[in-house]
């Protein structure tokens, strides 16, 4: 009886242990799920409605060239610490404007940290780098929706990755919103002036 016991004790402990790495997997596959249906949920339709934009800026005849461009851990850290903002992940979505084979410009599409939600923006650039247009794609806090308007967003027009950034307006009650998009489209313009060599 004793040995039966023992054995029967020492499946137990056999199966206890194999139990531990397998709930792991399965939380970890559970994480991995709900990560991507995060992304998808925010994601969704972004692109459509960022390619509408950049069609009614430079003309629906435009060559319009997408592209998820990686960063490299050297190019982030030399970025972040002029702009003074982290990037929201590991890659920045680009898209490169032609028309009869010349460049016309790039478009940088991105997300910036709002106070509890992420921020969805695209800056617009001419072919030399300088920002023609800055568009909120999406916004998803209950307030602070002003940082979209483009009365507020144009404070932003004809700056390269050469101008001041620290001279934009702020709006009343979207302190947090007005600091995370400034900097933001600070970033993608020092952004672009690094891997602009490398979209063409």
């Amino acid at each position: 009886m004793k040995k039966k016991q023992r054995r029967s004790t020492l499946g137990w402990v056999i199966i206890s242990n194999l139990r531990i790495p397998l709930s792991k997997s399965r939380l970890v596959f559970r994480a991995v799920a709900i990560g991507s249906l995060m992304v998808s949920l925010l994601f969704g339709g972004i692109r459509e409605k960022a390619e509408n934009v950049i069609y009614k800026e430079f003309g629906n005849t435009s060559e319009v060239n997408f592209r998820k461009f990686e960063l490299t851990h050297t190019l982030k850290d030399s970025i972040q610490k002029v702009s003074k903002q982290r990037f929201y992940s590991d890659f920045v979505y680009t898209w490169v404007i032609s028309k009869n084979d010349s460049v016309y410009g790039f478009a940088l599409l991105d997300n910036v940290k709002g106070k509890s939600m992420p921020i969805t923006f695209m800056v617009l650039y001419d072919s030399d780098g300088f920002l023609e247009r800055a568009v909120i794609i999406k916004y998803r806090e209950p307030i602070g929706g002003e940082v979209g308007s483009k009365s507020w967003l144009k404070q932003f027009l004809g700056k390269s990755s050469d101008s001041v950034f620290n001279d934009i307006d702020g709006i009343s009650g979207a302190t947090i919103s007005v600091n995370s998009v400034s900097k933001g489209i600070h970033k993608l313009t020092l952004l672009l002036k690094a891997i602009k060599k490398d979209l063409i």
